[in-house]
């Protein structure tokens, strides 16, 4: 297994780490037995969720090939979260562990994470569950908020909710558990603890996206070039396969943005899925090794693998139907203008033949695009006119 060694260390620091923390706040026998299974149990079943989701590829962007920036992360809040029964209770910035670990994972295994550092704070504090009620609400309304970033995304409304949700549950636990009453004093420790959460989540969502997001977004432009490595790679084997590309590229980006489709993936298997056939290796595993080595993002590579191994028939995703109509629409032309450049086409019946045949190999009754988008689709197809008129 990869990364062995960062898997054992975390398990064994997990483990090591709650017994001596238990030991120096005195807590009894009972209590450090309590605490210890909970640290065996809860990091067994971390590992195995990160090892069981980077498998199944259900990780955000590339946190699957990337595990030891969530183990640091996980080790990081894990050594300063026992540090913490040394602080009030309302002071613990819980929010933004659950932010941290979850964008470095997925929203299950950062919920799981940070739910289970919460759980052993505690223990090893001997506090009641009161407090980890109240840090589990406010961890799991920050994950619904943040469950993912990408450019798009504004985290300035996001960031003002989860606080303010955690400084109203904190205050709750104030007035409703510990029975004080409602005043300015009982405000001071949950406005600083949403000062604390709310300096941290401003360097982990600056660091995400300076390291992640923006990293991701430059390996699409440079992958979905035409004079990336790979691509000329494949000019240089087929010169009309390359064409084909580039022509199918631009189809596909017309679609993909009048669909709402991820344009970027969509762009990247216009360019690659034919790579097969123009290196004459079909063993869809060595296809894939090669996008691995060159390093392309997580999503193109579902898309690629779903495409490549496709078969007449089988179900196939909105994106995949959009590159699959817009390749053979561009393969028939080049086909036909080979034998006759000046061969008079009507691109409208071509479109609707194109379509007719699909439908007949039952290609689009299982496909992920609905009625609207294959609709969508034909009409955009048919507007290209002048466009097709270049490819003579």
């Amino acid at each position: 297994m990869k990364y062995t060694k960062i898997r054992i260390l975390t398990f064994v620091i997990t483990c090591g780490g709650v017994l001596a923390a238990a030991l120096l706040y005195g807590r009894d026998l009972s209590e450090i037995i309590r605490a210890v299974v909970s640290a065996v149990l809860g990091a067994g079943t971390l590992l195995f969720l990160f090892a069981d989701f980077a498998a199944k590829g259900e990780l955000y962007v590339d946190n699957g090939d990337h595990p030891r920036r969530f183990f640091a992360a996980y080790l990081l809040t894990f050594v300063l979260s026992m540090f913490f029964p040394l602080i009030a209770t309302d002071a613990w910035p819980f929010l933004s562990f659950y932010v941290l670990l979850s964008l470095l994972s997925c929203p299950f295994v950062g919920a799981y994470a940070g739910t289970m550092l919460l759980m052993l704070t505690v223990l090893i504090q001997g506090g009641g569950t009161a407090e980890f009620f109240m840090y589990v609400f406010a961890g799991f309304v920050a994950l619904a908020l943040f469950r993912k970033l990408d450019e798009q995304v504004e985290a300035g409304m996001p960031l003002f909710l989860s606080l303010l949700v955690q400084t109203l549950l904190l205050v709750c636990y104030h007035v409703m558990f510990l029975n004080e009453s409602l005043s300015v004093a009982i405000l001071v420790i949950p406005l600083v603890n949403a000062f604390i959460n709310f300096a941290i989540l401003i360097i982990v969502l600056n660091a995400y996206s300076f390291y992640v997001v923006k990293r991701d977004s430059e390996r699409y432009m440079e992958i979905n070039d035409p004079s990336f490595a790979l691509m000329q790679r494949l000019r240089g084997v087929s010169e009309s396969e390359y064409q084909r590309a580039i022509h199918t590229d631009y189809l596909t980006q017309r679609a993909a943005a009048a669909l709402g489709l991820d344009q970027r993936a969509v762009r990247s298997c216009s360019y690659y899925h034919r790579a097969a056939i123009v290196l004459q290796d079909r063993e869809p595993e060595k296809v894939m090794e090669l996008f691995r080595s060159y390093h392309f993002p997580e999503e193109p590579l579902t898309l690629l693998e779903e495409v490549i191994t496709h078969k007449k028939g089988d179900p196939l995703s909105a994106e995949g139907t959009v590159v699959l109509l817009c390749e053979t629409m561009i393969a028939s032309l080049q086909f036909m203008f080979q034998k006759n450049s000046k061969a008079q086409v009507d691109y409208a019946l071509l479109v609707d033949k194109i379509f007719e045949k699909k439908e007949a190999e039952g290609e689009l009754k299982m496909s992920g695009l609905s009625l609207r988008g294959l609709h969508v689709t034909k009409e955009l197809l048919k507007k290209e006119t002048l466009y097709y008129d270049f490819l003579r």
